[in-house]
């Protein structure tokens, strides 16, 4: 008896750190909105992987990305802070420095296995780093000829992670970050009447005009959805015969919203708000929504934790964590009724290389938008042939960006082009209950002048407690080089032949 006893306990011992330190895979998409995913009520986009992670998890009804652009959407679930905290780390082509804490090295340290695929951090240059953030970055793997269609990427990232899961340390718990490059531009155009779709079933953002080709191309992005959920699809499949799927916390996401005009690089929720999911049985209560604001600036506390190490005081996110393993739906914590998020500068865009700085404050109710210089155009000066994009070079080039060009003097499409690509006041708010698309600025409504304010106050006080240098008056993400700018010109998939169009008014 007394050799079992403390065999017994070991064993406990053992269960219980097992349980606290679950393996974790992280899986995020390439500019996809939330609204075009099955669990959120999309019909023609089908994506039963994600779906399952809602349904055994818990979905969350109201996820914003930091800022609606790829590298600086990353920075901040990476460290767990805004953009604006971050120096270039805050820009795409900028520099994430080895000065800010990581959450996955946080993870390294206290033993995990780090493991990734696809894209990670980019585009940009990772500097100081002795280390590297995401473990080994295997890509190697790539999808066989006959599955390869224009506008994906050639990786295998399914294939990969089972790599990963054969070859990892059993001894240690793992992090992957399954990254995949869709449904980024430039896509496969009419690729959905092959796969049997219905125009009539798009599911349009309001700032895009109801058109054939406009339909098209919301159909053809959201192939490349489905492109990522069967690579995750395969990952769970990886997981479950590994004997390891309910030990592992998956999270899944994507960077910011879909990349047509007026929502990549656009504070509007198109371009803010993102699929976010998050399964793990017996610490997760499954079957769940939850309508509180999260933001992905909450990522890397909320994993950290999940596994019990400590969260950085420097991190301006707060974990989700506790509403994850709440047992409640709709509301679970009341104080989290609001979230900021940023932009500051994309790609070339306009002479000089400048950007369109905005911040913005987003409740279950409003969201009000400061632009800090309402005199540049938003989408980029519109007659500068800029790389890689053409005109309006903050705009993915697309169908859609290519229609509302064309069309511009349409009075039917007018409206559509000028939402897009024309200049903007200093503030824009919006009433989301009667207007969800945010199609009308009511900034300048006497009778909004109280919730303007409010609003206006909240956000102030937000950016000063984490010290937005724009508070100051400061504007050096202008003046930041980008750290290879050729390298935008190199993509073979971004060719600047364009057309121009009329100036915005």
């Amino acid at each position: 008896m007394s050799r079992v006893l403390p065999l017994l306990i070991a064993a406990v011992t053992t269960a219980l750190a097992q349980s606290d330190r679950p393996n974790i895979l992280f899986a995020i998409s390439d500019d996809q909105s939330a609204m075009h995913a099955g669990a959120y009520g999309d019909i023609a986009t089908v994506t039963p992987a994600f779906d399952r992670i809602a349904r055994e998890g818990v979905l969350f009804n109201y996820a914003f990305t930091a800022s609606p652009s790829c590298a600086p959407s990353r920075s901040a679930i990476l460290t767990g802070r805004n953009i604006w905290e971050l120096e270039e780390g805050g820009i795409l082509l900028g520099i994430l420095r080895a000065k800010f804490t990581v959450f996955t090295l946080l993870l390294e340290d206290a033993g995990y296995e780090l493991g990734a695929t696809g894209k990670t951090w980019s585009p940009g240059r990772l500097e100081g780093w002795e280390r590297e953030i995401f473990g080994k970055n295997d890509s190697s793997i790539k999808l066989p000829a006959d599955q390869r269609r224009p506008g994906l990427n050639a990786t295998d990232y399914a294939a990969n992670f089972e790599n990963f899961i054969e070859n990892r340390d059993p001894s240690k718990p793992f992090f992957f970050w399954l990254g995949t490059s869709e449904p980024h531009q430039s896509y496969d155009i009419g690729a959905w009447k092959g796969a049997g779709k219905r125009l009539e079933d798009a599911r349009l953002p309001g700032a895009l005009p109801d058109h054939p080709e406009v339909r098209g191309e919301i159909l053809d992005y959201g192939l490349e959805i489905e492109h990522f959920d069967r690579h995750l699809g395969r990952a769970l499949a990886t997981l479950e015969a590994a004997g390891v799927l309910d030990d592992t916390l998956v999270i899944v996401t994507s960077d910011h919203g879909n990349p047509l005009p007026r929502s990549k690089c656009n504070l509007y929720d198109s371009g803010i708000q993102v699929p976010l999911a998050a399964r793990l049985p017996g610490a997760i209560p499954g079957g769940r929504e939850v309508d509180d604001l999260a933001s992905l600036v909450d990522i890397a506390p909320t994993i950290l934790e999940a596994v019990s190490v400590s969260i950085p005081d420097e991190m301006s996110g707060r974990s989700l964590w506790p509403i994850m393993q709440s047992q409640e739906s709709g509301l679970v914590d009341d104080s989290r009724d609001f979230v900021v998020a940023a932009f500051e500068r994309h790609t070339i865009a306009r002479r000089g290389g400048v950007g369109y700085p905005m911040r913005a404050i987003r409740t279950h109710d409003y969201a009000y938008i400061r632009n800090y210089e309402p005199d540049r155009w938003p989408a980029g000066d519109p007659d500068y042939n800029a790389p890689p994009q053409g005109f309006f070079g903050d705009v993915d080039r697309g169908v859609t960006k290519t229609f509302l060009m064309a069309n511009a003097l349409e009075p039917a499409i007018r409206p559509y082009y000028l939402m897009a690509y024309g200049r903007r006041p200093a503030e824009e708010l919006y009433d989301l209950r009667k207007d969800p698309e945010q199609l009308r600025n009511i900034a300048s409504d006497p009778a909004m002048t109280e919730i303007k304010q409010n609003l206006v106050w909240r956000l102030n006080e937000y950016l000063q407690k984490h010290d937005d240098p724009r508070q100051r008056g400061a504007s050096h993400w202008d003046s930041y080089p980008f750290t290879n700018p050729w390298r935008l010109l190199q993509n073979p998939r971004w060719k600047v032949e364009g057309m121009a169009s009329p100036l915005p008014e």
